[in-house]
């Protein structure tokens, strides 16, 4: 019995010296269904999602129903003219566009069906499964205050997009976002390899600069990456039937190139402090994982809850992800592309320049 003790002992011990047992046992799943609680569990309790609304007629009918509109708390209304409210959709900036056509009054006073045009993106999830039905409801009240009759407003949806489009086209761009991020982060391993094994060492000796070696490495990642876009993109197209914006594909690549030299900064940036594989698996994995459910990879961000919205914000992914769905499937952007862009180029230069700072050779 006392050898199962101390073999029992011998094995916690192992254990608690493992970081990364430790890691993945422990403080993944608290992690993991953190951030899941966070994205799912009660995100879109008290928010509130910025609406367009166009007036087009001047009856007592309309007056009601925009007064009716503002009552409900998960709306923020904007008034304004069709062409500037629809362009602020088209930014991203609104969430829907309610436009209220000429002669609304008095075709409610007659009895006639009157339709208001609701336009939205249909590449946003939450507008589909949260705030169309919420519209729908606000309309069945003002269907019911203004005529106190059958119903006669309805509904005509127009999308951004000539098709409408589903989770796998909005899921698509995040998932070849995300393998941008770890071919690119993932990618320094091997500069953590050549220092464990010493060889960095030996090149010290030559006159190699430190530029020279990551730049090559840097360049050879970056075919590697284009490659495997590619591979992904027609995978896309040819098993899930995503339509994408062939005429976007040159600056599609661009940006993946911007995207992964980011992220492999990034990557050579963490291997500066691991001094084996194993140790930098654990640096990445704790940098990559979170940015996976919190930069708009597999759920939409307008539904995620105000105080976490800063640290949003300052994930590379984020930027990436917007950018891909931009170009890939026209999906309604977070950011301006420019933006997108601009952001990326500041990781790719301060993480190189923090990598060159803190490279070590053994």
């Amino acid at each position: 019995m006392n050898s199962v003790v101390q073999l029992f002992l011998t094995n916690f011990r192992e254990f608690v010296r493992d970081r990364q047992a430790l890691f993945w046992t422990i403080a993944f799943p608290i992690v993991f269904v953190g951030i899941f609680g966070i994205v799912l569990g009660g995100g879109d309790e008290g928010a509130s999602y910025d609406i367009g609304l166009v007036i087009e007629d001047d009856s007592q009918e309309a007056t009601v129903f925009a007064a009716i509109l503002e009552e409900f708390d998960a709306f923020e209304i904007s008034r304004g003219l069709a062409v500037d409210e629809l362009e602020q959709l088209q930014e991203g900036k609104r969430s829907a566009v309610v436009q209220v056509p000429r002669g609304f009054g008095s075709a409610l006073r007659t009895g006639t069906p009157q339709s208001l045009q609701i336009h939205y993106d249909a590449s946003q999830l939450t507008t589909q499964q949260v705030i169309i039905p919420v519209l729908l409801r606000a309309l069945d009240v003002a269907d019911r205050a203004i005529t106190q009759t059958r119903p006669v407003i309805t509904a005509e949806f127009r999308t951004l997009q000539a098709e409408k489009l589903g989770y796998v086209d909005f899921v698509m761009p995040g998932l070849i976002a995300m393998s941008v991020m770890n071919t690119g982060v993932f990618g320094a391993i091997q500069m953590v390899s050549l220092r464990e094994r010493r060889v960095l060492r030996r090149l010290s000796a030559t006159p190699l600069s430190v530029w020279k070696l990551v730049g090559a490495d840097l360049a050879f990642k970056v075919v590697v990456l284009l490659v495997s876009t590619a591979i992904l993109i027609v995978t896309a197209v040819l098993v899930a039937k995503v339509k994408i914006n062939v005429e976007n594909l040159p600056s599609l690549a661009a940006v993946v190139v911007l995207g992964g030299a980011a992220f492999l900064a990034i990557g050579f940036f963490l291997g500066a402090f691991a001094k084996t594989e194993q140790g930098f698996f654990a640096i990445a994995q704790i940098v990559t994982f979170p940015m996976l459910f919190l930069s708009g990879v597999f759920f939409p961000l307008d539904g995620m809850p105000d105080w976490i919205r800063p640290l949003i914000t300052a994930l590379p992914l984020t930027y990436l992800t917007d950018a891909v769905r931009q170009l890939m499937v026209g999906g309604a952007p977070i950011n301006a592309m420019s933006i997108n862009v601009v952001v990326l180029v500041v990781f790719l230069v301060g993480f190189l320049g923090l990598a060159g700072r803190f490279f070590k050779y053994e």
